[in-house]
């Protein structure tokens, strides 16, 4: 390869590595190093693991017979298919399914579907979406409105869609409103009635939120009854629930979807990255019949994409939900979630550079403080969770370093591919320990910051 590159990057001046093979869990770069996946291909992608030749070779026997027709003219066999096999997935009353290319078009069909059906309803006013602080939904104008990254909207403010607002985050470890669990009797969520109410009811069209948050907090668990007291308020407002399940979906959290931790569900399902296992660029919406009966009398869903329901790329999902179903995925997910976490709390959240950790299944998030006791984060200019994704590098291990909030200034997280082992469990855990050992010789080069705090 030119030492010149062509290529685009989204930092200029800084050295990525090139991976040129990969299989299972492991990556290997162009110098030869070798790395352990614990973040399935950044953020939960590489669901089923690297180089799965069924999925391979499913897609090639569909280029085969047909690469492509448009939506708007045929339908394909593959989308049908799939999308009978993800509304069964999805369990609840969920009826239809429909497929797009990235997580942020399925965020924004998302919240064009919710509009569209307030309009067939005869409530076009209402174009409202709420959102969460501390949440990341996608990268285009909508999604990054709806969402709280100020890094990825700092320089895009008038872009920025004014029909949007924020609750606080279920942030129990830097709780927004100063309380404390349970005794707060969930009143992040009770924040959604008095913004609906602040609005106008008639006024808002959906609510938004990650049943566990991603990329914004890493593996930010809301705490029990969050999502039933949620749901209780949408259904008095008439406001629709919009669950991004990009990162959370398809077994990542030990469940079908993260949302099935709580007993509540949702109106409209935002799903990518596990889908397809990262074999193809491929997200959809899985919408619920109470959504669907505005439509059934004979109304449009006013939106449509080039790629919209591909036949390559419903076939490779296709090929991925036969994995996760045949190989019981789902229940590994929750088995070995139960051992990452166990060995995360005997070896990483005893180190004084730990503050939170937190998450369910294989969808783990850590923290990271100058202090225990006093929760104190680090000086953003230290770029304390860069360090440790480069440490990780040099250690052999691939981890996500979140890019902070207002609140937390550095959180990494592990999310290793629903295929992974105990035995890769502890290589990833021994991994992390030591990278986190390391950057903290560095950062916290004496006992200071060793007060407790659970982690």
């Amino acid at each position: 390869m030119s030492s010149q590159s062509h290529l685009l990057p989204r930092v200029f001046g800084m050295h990525f590595p090139v991976i040129v093979r990969s299989e299972g869990i492991r990556l290997w770069d162009a110098e030869g190093n070798e790395y352990i996946d614990g973040t399935s291909g950044a953020i939960s992608v590489a669901s089923v693991g690297h180089a799965r030749r069924e999925v391979a070779d499913a897609m090639h026997a569909q280029v085969m017979r047909m690469a492509y027709v448009h939506d708007n003219e045929f339908h394909n066999e593959p989308a049908h298919r799939l999308a009978a096999r993800v509304v069964e997935f999805a369990g609840g009353d969920f009826s239809h399914a429909v497929f797009f290319s990235s997580g942020s078009e399925a965020v924004e069909s998302a919240i064009k579907l919710a509009h569209n059906a307030h309009v067939l309803n005869g409530q076009p006013q209402r174009n409202i979406v709420i959102g969460r602080k501390r949440s990341f939904h996608g990268a285009t104008f909508m999604a990054l409105s709806v969402g709280d990254v100020s890094a990825r909207k700092s320089i895009y403010p008038g872009y920025m869609s004014a029909a949007s607002a924020k609750i606080p985050a279920p942030y129990c470890y830097r709780c927004p409103l100063g309380k404390t669990y349970p005794e707060c009797n969930v009143a992040c969520a009770s924040e959604l009635e008095r913004t609906i109410l602040e609005l106008g009811p008639d006024n808002v069209s959906a609510f938004i939120a990650e049943p566990i948050v991603g990329a914004a907090a890493p593996a930010l668990t809301p705490p029990a009854g969050y999502y039933e007291e949620i749901r209780r308020v949408c259904d008095k407002y008439g406001v629709l629930w919009i669950a991004d399940e990009i990162v959370t979906g398809f077994g990542r959290t030990g469940r079908n979807f993260g949302y099935q931790h709580w007993d509540a569900q949702p109106d409209i399902l935002v799903v990518a990255k596990g889908l397809s296992g990262g074999y193809v660029p491929l997200s959809g919406l899985i919408i619920s019949e109470k959504v669907i009966r505005s439509f059934e009398a004979g109304g449009r869903y006013t939106h449509g994409l080039t790629y919209q329901n591909h036949p390559v790329a419903c076939t490779a999902a296709l090929a991925v939900l036969d994995i996760i179903e045949r190989e019981g995925l789902v229940a590994n997910a929750a088995k070995q979630g139960a051992y990452l976490e166990a060995r995360l709390r005997e070896t990483v959240a005893r180190l004084p550079i730990a503050g939170e950790l937190r998450g369910k299944g294989l969808l783990w998030g850590v923290e990271l403080v100058k202090d225990r006791a006093t929760k104190e984060p680090f000086d953003r200019s230290l770029g304390v969770g860069r360090k440790v994704h480069e440490q990780g590098l040099k250690n052999g291990l691939v981890i996500y370093q979140s890019g902070g909030s207002h609140y937390a200034s550095d959180e990494v997280f592990i999310s290793p591919p629903l295929i992974v082992t105990s035995a890769d469990i502890d290589e990833i855990v021994a991994k992390f320990a030591q990278t986190l050992e390391d950057v903290q010789s560095a950062v916290l080069p004496t006992a200071a910051g060793t007060g407790s705090g659970a982690a």
